[in-house]
C-alpha cells in the first residue's frame, strides 16, 4: 500500500522557535499529570539505538491498525531529529488553533511532528534538553487529537531527556521495543527495557527487525526471556521491505508478514493482555 504525498501547501503557521516559545509557557503541573481524555491507549515504540527501523515499525503499526478500522494517531516524539513526516511524504503542515497544535490527517491517521514546522529537510533543530522535554510533552497533551483508539508514540532512541519524560509523565499504557540482532543493538535495547522497568512501564513486547542474513537471527528472543517480556517475532532483512521503507509504503500489509503482524497488532491493542 503506497502512501501518496499529502496535499498540503504553503508554509507552517508556526516555526521551530515559535513552538519552543509556546511550550515554554505551558503549565508544568499539567505536564506532570499528562492524560488525554479522548485517547484510549498510548503506546510507545522505543529502541536503545538509532537505525534499527523503529520509525519504520511505528508507522507500519499505526497504519496497519487503521486498516483494522481503528482511529489512530502518531506522535513523532524525536524533537530534534524527527523522521516520521519524511517517511510518509508529509510536509509544511504544523498549525496552531486557539493555542492547541492541530494534527495533520494523512490517509486517515493523525500526525504531529516537529518536522512539520520546517520547510527544509536539512535545517537543524537546535534545542537543549529541558526544552525538548517541554515540546514532547506538549505535543502529546496540547494537541487536538480528538477521539483515538490508539496513539502510537515514536520515541527517540536512548535513555535520556524525551524518553524519560514521556515514560514518567506521558501516560503511556506500554512500550514496544525494537532491536536488530547485532550485539550493540541488543545491549542498548536491554538498557531501554531496564529504563522502562525503572518507571514501572508495561512491556508490550520486543520485535527483532532486520533479522537474518549477515546480521544473524533469534537474538531478541533471548533478550525477551532474560527480561521476562513477550517476544513478538521477527521482521526479515529483505530487499522488498527495504524498498517499501524507502518508498514510504506500508510493508505490514504484505501477506508474507501476516503472522507476525497479527501478533504485534494484537499485543499493541491489548488483546489477551
Amino acid at each position: 500500500m503506497a502512501l501518496p504525498i499529502a496535499d498540503v501547501t504553503g508554509k507552517p503557521s508556526v516555526e521551530p522557535d515559535e513552538v519552543r516559545k509556546l511550550t515554554a509557557k505551558a503549565d508544568d503541573e499539567r505536564r506532570r499529570n499528562a492524560s488525554i481524555g479522548g485517547v484510549k491507549r498510548i503506546i510507545g515504540v522505543h529502541s536503545g539505538k538509532g537505525g534499527v527501523g523503529k520509525t519504520f515499525l511505528a508507522c507500519n503499526i499505526a497504519y496497519a491498525l487503521a486498516e483494522r478500522g481503528l482511529s489512530v494517531g502518531i506522535l513523532d516524539a524525536d524533537v530534534d531529529c524527527p523522521n516520521v513526516p519524511r517517511f510518509l511524504g508529509v510536509k509544511y503542515a504544523l498549525y496552531v488553533k486557539e493555542k492547541h497544535f492541530q494534527p495533520v490527517l494523512h490517509n486517515g491517521v493523525k500526525l504531529v511532528s516537529m518536522d512539520l514546522a520546517k520547510d527544509d529537510d536539512t535545517e537543524p533543530i537546535l534545542i537543549r534538553g529541558p526544552a525538548k522535554h517541554r515540546v514532547a510533552i506538549d505535543f502529546l497533551t496540547n494537541t487536538d487529537w480528538g477521539t483515538l483508539d490508539v496513539l502510537v508514540v515514536d520515541l527517540p532512541p536512548g535513555t535520556s531527556d524525551v524518553p524519560m519524560s514521556l515514560l514518567e509523565f506521558g501516560g503511556l499504557h506500554g512500550v514496544l521495543y525494537v532491536t536488530t540482532p547485532q550485539k550493540e543493538a541488543l545491549i542498548d535495547t536491554a538498557k531501554s527495557i531496564r529504563m522502562g522497568k525503572t518507571f514501572g512501564m508495561h512491556s508490550i513486547g520486543i520485535i527483532e527487525n532486520m533479522s537474518g542474513g549477515v546480521f544473524g537471527s533469534d537474538k531478541a528472543q533471548l533478550l525477551a526471556i532474560e527480561f521476562g517480556i513477550p517476544f513478538l517475532g521477527t521482521i526479515p532483512l529483505s530487499e522488498k521491505i527495504f524498498t517499501a521503507n524507502e518508498r514510504g509504503e506500508i510493508a505490514f500489509l504484505d501477506k508474507e508478514l501476516s503472522s507476525v503482524v497479527t501478533q504485534i497488532l494484537d499485543a499493541v491493542e491489548g488483546k489477551g493482555a
